[in-house]
């Protein structure tokens, strides 16, 4: 609903959403105090950082970390703005920025990035865009998506980003909402279905928000006229905005707005499970923050390539973007037809990416192992099984096994603790020439085959454990971080050096500069290590609240005192504990929303199982259901790829859900805290694949229960009617 008129709604963003936080209430806000200059010159700032912090156990008493409470020097930007110029004048000829897939395979060195977004956003402002406008950005990926929004930003400006392909009414609903004053959008394909869904709202007598643009910029190919009579505004293209801002520079007309840090920087709207998305205010500071300290987790080069594959507008790929980019490595754009191609032909050193993307490419190197003539597939799957039991048991012999991280109970498991390190350590010793051997004939040529050099980073969701194994079997680096829109987003991530705080299972440490605190989720009081709770998250990266929504911000930062309330469960590994070496790691357990409580009392985290039970090369998605019953059941996809490939497609019906059961039962009850009332009675296999576009994934690949609820229903009360209540 509009909430522009309400007193009470509109107080977050004053003055039309210009944010007016004062310096001393940012930095009470993000824990660090830091002299930061207006304008566009960096300055080198001394900042009292307190890193790596996760608040938890009794008040008072801290996890201890080598770099708590220290001083640290940052080449920190006051504004996103700042970065382009440094890069301009450090990397110069370096090509940032390669549009393959564009017409005329755009390639921009660092230099020429700069001019451009310098160009289009003096373009901008010869149009009129000001200081504190809302200027919405609906796009998908793409070169000119990065200048559009930096030219945004030099505006003084806030970009409301979206994808291009995201429904016509959400998108009408988002520039409403936010009082966006210019649109800018992919193509006049994207255009005109903007355009058709704003004459029917005229046609019903509504009211149509594309009547208040001043104008509207397509990024990609000509203007039709016909679309300036629909919109009621001008129309025009990329390189006539450019042209503009380049008589504009040369008359000397272009003046960069001074942008503090405390300025809005972007509206990040959330996809929301019910009612209509929420606006994620996220400042200047928010993301310099993030693009300062990711250094922490992962080095980039200069020179170091980066595949682009996931949506620009999505704060996670968009923060690692900037991140990249001011260290000086190249960003290749690709989409997820043409990935696999691209694996080859832009090879990258550094892949960002979600879990279901690099679950994916498990598969595929499953199936083309299948395919092989059966003694070379039966081996390769054989050096397979041994490399993951090996780097499994290499885990607990060094300590860095996520489930020996919490204190043996009384004597005997103690006992049985040692006993299990004395196990794993033989059993490692006997694997090893097998893990060598399978080194030297399969893992090298599957990471050729995958084209990744050094790195991989998986955000966005949980990574099953089935995949962890398979990349670290492989000797591929793979990072896990967790965070969300509100955070900007990374609160915590796996580090690639040293290796050892690459903790399988866990989500890593806080970011430097950010404190997690785990509380019980009914009293919100401190709960002590090993405990899982409700995870809190304070810190310089933390949102400055949603748009025009007090009571939905009251709600998020319930806990007070700055303290922003996750909705994710977790606990972080005690210090002190023999054989572990997992101290202060977090270890996400589930959604809070999400437990199901079964009739017995007995609480359920659907996330785990269904991590598990997705190891299946013949199960895509899983979705658990129990409330109130006295067992669980599951809705479950097949991988109709894979399916179509496997003895299994000939199967009828009631054989494949017989097969599939067998699968669920057997990887569910083979994770090592699997518990007999998590058993899973009953499943109802589904055929009408999830998607992005009709809600029933996040755009990050992620089930969303409410929408599948909803649009799965008949499946879903036949398959609860079966389990006992």
């Amino acid at each position: 609903m509009q909430q522009s008129t309400s007193k009470a709604g509109c107080a977050v963003r004053r003055q039309c959403g210009g944010l007016r936080t004062s310096r001393p209430l940012l930095a009470k806000r993000v824990g660090y105090r830091a002299h930061l200059k207006r304008g566009g010159r960096l300055k080198r700032q001394v900042a009292i950082v307190e890193q790596s912090e996760i608040v938890l156990t009794e008040p008072g008493r801290p996890v201890a970390d080598a770099h708590l409470s220290t001083f640290a020097i940052l080449d920190s930007p006051g504004n996103l703005c700042q970065i382009w110029s440094r890069n301009a004048e450090q990397y110069g000829n370096l090509v940032a920025v390669h549009d393959p897939h564009q017409e005329g395979s755009p390639k921009l060195t660092f230099r020429q990035l700069y001019e451009t977004m310098q160009n289009f956003a003096a373009g901008l402002q010869e149009l009129g865009v000001t200081k504190h406008d809302k200027v919405a950005l609906f796009s998908e990926n793409s070169s000119r998506w990065l200048v559009a929004d930096s030219a945004i930003m030099a505006c003084g400006a806030a970009g409301v980003v979206r994808g291009a392909s995201a429904p016509p009414e959400e998108l009408l609903y988002i520039a409403q909402h936010s009082s966006a004053t210019v649109l800018v959008v992919q193509d006049g394909a994207a255009l005109s279905k903007l355009l058709a869904a704003s004459l029917a709202h005229e046609q019903a007598q509504e009211p149509n928000v594309l009547r208040s643009l001043r104008f509207v910029v397509l990024l990609w190919g000509e203007c039709d006229p016909s679309h300036a009579t629909a919109a009621g505004c001008p129309v025009l293209s990329y390189s006539a905005v450019l042209q503009s801002g380049v008589a504009s520079r040369q008359s000397g007309n272009f003046v960069p707005a001074a942008v503090a840090p405390e300025d809005l920087a972007t509206l990040v709207y959330t996809s929301g499970t019910t009612g209509h998305p929420k606006g994620v205010m996220l400042t200047h500071a928010n993301l310099s923050y993030q693009v300062c300290n990711l250094s922490h987790f992962l080095a980039v080069q200069p020179g170091d390539r980066v595949l682009s594959l996931l949506p620009p507008w999505h704060i996670y790929e968009r923060t690692c973007s900037y991140f990249v980019l001011s260290r000086g490595g190249q960003q290749v754009y690709t989409n997820i037809r043409r990935l696999r191609d691209d694996l080859m032909a832009f090879t990258p050193d550094h892949f960002v990416c979600v879990p279901l993307v690099l679950d994916t490419l498990h598969t595929r190197v499953r199936q083309r192992l299948s395919a092989a003539p059966r003694h070379r597939a039966a081996i390769a799957s054989a050096l397979l099984a041994g490399g993951a039991a090996f780097v499994q048991a290499r885990r607990i012999v060094t300590g860095l096994a996520v489930q020996q991280a919490l204190p043996a109970i009384g004597l005997v498991g103690l006992v049985r603790r040692w006993a299990q390190i004395l196990g794993a350590a033989l059993l490692a010793a006997l694997l090893a020439p097998l893990h060598w051997l399978a080194s030297k004939l399969v893992y090298g040529k599957v990471r050729e085959a995958l084209g990744i050099r050094k790195t991989v980073v998986s955000g966005g969701g949980s990574l099953a454990t089935h995949l962890d194994d398979f990349y670290e079997a492989l000797g591929l680096t793979v990072l896990n971080g967790w965070g969300l829109t509100e955070t900007s987003p990374v609160l915590a991530c796996r580090r690639s050096n040293p290796p050892e705080q690459n903790i399988r299972g866990t989500v890593g440490v806080p970011t430097p500069g950010t404190q997690l605190r785990i509380v019980d989720p009914e009293t919100l009081e401190p709960l002590p290590d090993g405990r899982q709770g409700l995870v809190l998250a304070k810190g310089p990266g933390i949102m400055a609240g949603y748009y025009c929504d007090e009571a939905a911000t009251a709600r998020a930062f319930r806990a007070g005192d700055g303290w922003f309330d996750t909705g994710d469960l977790g606990w972080v590994a005690p210090p002190g504990v023999p054989g572990s070496r997992c101290a202060g790691h977090l270890v996400l357990t589930g959604r809070a929303k999400d437990t199901i409580v079964l009739s017995s009392g007995k609480n359920v985290e659907p996330q785990p199982i269904e991590d598990a039970v997705a190891a299946s090369t013949l199960i895509k998605h899983v979705v658990l259901v129990g409330q109130d019953k006295r067992e669980l059941g599951a809705l479950v996809w097949p991988d109709e790829d894979a399916l179509a490939a496997a003895p299994e497609a000939s199967l009828l019906p009631e054989q494949l859900e017989e097969r599939l059961m067998g699968e669920v039962t057997r990887l569910n009850a083979a994770r090592p805290d699997y518990h007999p009332f998590e058993h899973v009675a009953h499943i109802a296999v589904v055929r009408s694949q999830l998607s992005v576009d009709d809600g029933t994934l996040t755009r990050t690949m992620k089930p969303r229960r409410p929408e599948i609820m909803k649009r799965h229903s008949a499946s879903a009360v036949a398959l609860l009617g079966k389990l006992r209540g």
